[in-house]
């Protein structure tokens, strides 16, 4: 790598913290307008790589869902700290998404031919790859008793990603002999797998002592899932820019690519993380 282009990197990853620590801990709302940010650029870099193999990602209807994903969740949190979750609140939410998912479809129809149905497939698809996640992940910031923000909730996720992606850098470099999965990432080692699976396990530790919460083996567990969740987040992502013929999904972050380059393993962490919160909180 060259030194101008590590230069690039370096300051483009400052820069990256600092905004994320910033929207993350100033209040809910700027935390909300960050992962809303994500999602609906995620859509329109997934419409993008998708624009070079002749498919179409219909970006009014997956705009309209990701703001449903963020309401519902919005809504649900408000719900359950009030009166609790009841039979008809999950009925409103499933009725607002089968309404979406009918209007999407007569929306395709108008929009797209018979012989690109694959498209209307990746529009539904893109919503519940990137809002869905993010939503549930803006849902974890509220404190279950009381609604108080909780924002290191939300952070350690980030810091579950970070340490996996480093120790699995590392690791790799120094160790790295047997592909983990060349077909779709030459440079991933069962090594670095390793290596970023044991870093993750250690954030874990580190989550139990800060929160003070479950038991310090639920914890290295959840980092052991979290590496494994991210990985496949990852590599999932080069499946989709190697069908699409692309090597960054996107320029926003200069010498990093797109934001699902930089946030492809959280995408599918984040419903792991959401999962296992219920046993570390």
């Amino acid at each position: 790598m060259a030194e101008s282009e590590l230069k690039t990197r370096v300051i483009s990853a400052v820069f990256f913290v600092i905004i994320l620590f910033s929207c993350v801990f100033l209040s809910e709302y700027t935390l909300a307008a960050l992962l809303v940010f994500i999602s609906i650029t995620g859509v329109f870099e997934m419409a993008s790589m998708a624009r070079n193999q002749g498919l179409i990602v219909l970006k009014i209807p997956a705009i309209a869902g990701t703001v449903i994903c963020f309401g519902t969740a919005i809504a649900f949190t408000i719900a359950y700290l009030s009166v609790g979750f009841r039979s008809s609140d999950l009925f409103v939410a499933l009725s607002v998404f089968a309404i979406w998912l009918v209007l999407t479809m007569i929306y395709a129809m108008i929009v797209i031919n018979e012989k690109n149905v694959e498209s209307l497939a990746l529009t539904v698809f893109t919503v519940f790859y990137l809002a869905l996640p993010m939503s549930l992940l803006l849902s974890l910031a509220a404190d279950d008793k009381t609604g108080d923000f909780v924002p290191w909730r939300v952070m350690f996720l980030f810091f579950f990603m970070w340490a996996s992606d480093t120790g699995a850098y590392f690791s790799g470099r120094f160790f790295g002999k047997h592909k983990l999965f060349e077909r779709l990432s030459p440079k991933k080692t069962i090594e670095g797998f390793i290596g970023g699976l044991l870093t993750s396990m250690l954030v874990g530790l580190a989550g139990w002592k800060f929160f003070g919460t479950s038991t310090w083996y639920l914890w290295s567990l959840a980092g052991a899932l979290l590496a494994v969740a991210g990985t496949c987040g990852d590599l999932f992502e080069s499946m989709f820019k190697r069908r699409f013929g692309v090597k960054d999904s996107g320029r926003i972050m200069p010498g990093h690519g797109g934001v699902l380059d930089r946030f492809d393993s959280t995408f599918l962490a984040a419903p792991v993380y959401w999962i296992v919160s219920n046993l570390l909180f």
